[in-house]
């Protein structure tokens, strides 16, 4: 074995061991590696937290998300396919009403406190090619909120019919909003961002799958206004029928170039890994928004008999047959993007462990508009597999919104869960330095000892 000699300072030999120092080497970067692999602490020191100023500074629209899955886990208690006139379920999808409503104002508050104070941020946030398109969480929370405003005002009675027209006008305002946000920031997207297929996540389809969402509010209220205003019913259902077209057709071309995306590149970064799910979304809430107005329509149309298309009285039918195929369709994909999502996500997080983040809950409201797809199929074809199908993934979205809750109240005790990518952190604040006269005193003596 080779030995290296080497002189120290004072002149003596002293030996050098290559396998010795290989094996600190070796050491040293496995120590390293465990630290990485280390989980970080479910809550952060207290000298880490960030000020609320900071927390403002950094909220971003993905925390509409929050609103989306707490409003759909409300929307499924309403349509639990067992047992759906127990109290018991009616009362605890109001509770998460109120909860999501004491969320929204919050958020809300949140979001404009934050372009009021740092009115910098807005072309900060439109031209990053991920975060921006998380706007269109905005109107999706909403459009959750009107329909369990709905379903407690036809249980309950609650506010008559004056509550009930103030929902339709939320949902026209709701649908505007709905339409500028999916063709605006398909704007940006082609104009004010860059975007490449090797780049590309499944958020693309946030902005565009707003119509869908308010498709299905209106779907709701036109059943609900059908034994005050047949017009107006048919005017909703109608308006809805070509929201939820337009959606689906581009949620559809973007999916294609999502998978295209897949297979060429592989999944996204770990960071982004978990929006897999969002494909989910267009697919659960198309095909219950394709079921829903069907229905309305299968029974709207006859009221309108004639000779001729549409006016015939086997005209609804004809078109309720239509949309229930389209439904099983986009049911049928659902199944084969949850597969792919589910390995995509396995294959990240079987080399890379990602913390904690908001994009977390972006599994909720997919998963939760699958579901309701599934009730609803239950629904329309009285299946006993269909409504074991839905109940048993409604229970799997109850219990992932429990986790998620749950773990996002450290995250939000200690700040963590306040990031935006396109925002720097404060500088940490300076430290003022106390002069001590002894210590100088201890410091000089001991220079002027080693100098000597």
């Amino acid at each position: 074995m080779t030995r290296l000699v080497a002189q120290d300072g004072d002149g003596d030999a002293a030996s050098f061991d290559p396998t010795v120092h290989t094996r600190d080497r070796s050491l040293e970067v496995h120590r390293a590696r465990d630290r990485s692999n280390m989980s970080p602490p479910l809550i952060q020191p207290h000298s880490d937290w960030k000020s609320w100023r900071e927390r403002i500074r950094h909220f971003t629209w993905a925390w509409h998300a929050v609103i989306m899955g707490t409003g759909v886990v409300s929307a499924l208690l309403h349509n639990f396919p067992y047992h759906n006139e127990s109290l018991g379920l009616k009362i605890t999808a109001v509770v998460f009403f109120l909860l999501n409503l004491v969320l929204f104002v919050f958020v809300c508050t949140c979001t404009i406190l934050r372009y009021a104070l740092y009115p910098e941020i807005w072309p900060l946030m439109i031209v990053h090619p991920a975060a921006s398109l998380f706007v269109g969480c905005f109107p999706m929370g909403a459009a959750t909120l009107i329909n369990a405003g709905l379903a407690i005002n036809q249980d309950w009675g609650f506010g008559g019919n004056g509550f009930l027209y103030t929902l339709w006008g939320f949902w026209w305002l709701d649908s505007i909003v709905s339409y500028i946000i999916a063709f605006g920031m398909i704007y940006t997207m082609m104009v004010r961002q860059d975007h490449s297929i090797s780049q590309m996540t499944a958020v693309w389809l946030l902005p565009v799958v707003t119509l869908i969402v308010a498709s299905s509010s209106g779907g709701l209220l036109s059943n609900a206004l059908r034994s005050h205003s047949t017009t107006l019913a048919l005017l909703t259902s109608g308006f809805s029928f070509t929201m939820v077209i337009i959606g689906l057709s581009f949620a559809l071309m973007m999916i294609t170039v999502y998978l295209l995306r897949l297979i060429i590149h592989g999944p996204p970064d770990p960071s982004l890994i978990l929006s897999a799910f969002i494909t989910l979304g267009p697919l659960g809430q198309g095909g219950y928004s394709l079921l829903v107005n069907g229905q309305d329509l299968s029974e709207l149309l006859p009221l309108h008999i004639g000779n001729d298309f549409p006016q015939a009285a086997l005209a609804g039918q004809m078109i309720f047959a239509g949309c229930f195929c389209g439904a099983y369709i986009l049911w049928s994909m659902g199944i084969a993007w949850i597969l792919i999502a589910c390995y995509s996500i396995f294959h990240v997080r079987a080399s890379t462990k990602f913390p904690f983040t908001m994009s977390y809950w972006g599994l909720i409201f997919p998963n939760g508009v699958f579901a309701l797809l599934c009730v609803q199929l239950a629904k329309v074809l009285d299946s006993p597999f269909f409504r074991a199908f839905a109940a048993a993934w409604s229970c799997i979205v109850f219990i992932l919104w429990l986790f998620v809750f749950t773990r996002s109240i450290p995250s939000f005790i200690d700040g963590s869960l306040f990031k935006a990518p396109y925002v720097p952190d404060a500088p940490p604040a300076p430290c003022l330095q106390v002069y001590d006269a002894e210590a100088d005193k201890v410091a000089s003596d001991t220079t002027v000892f080693n100098i000597s």
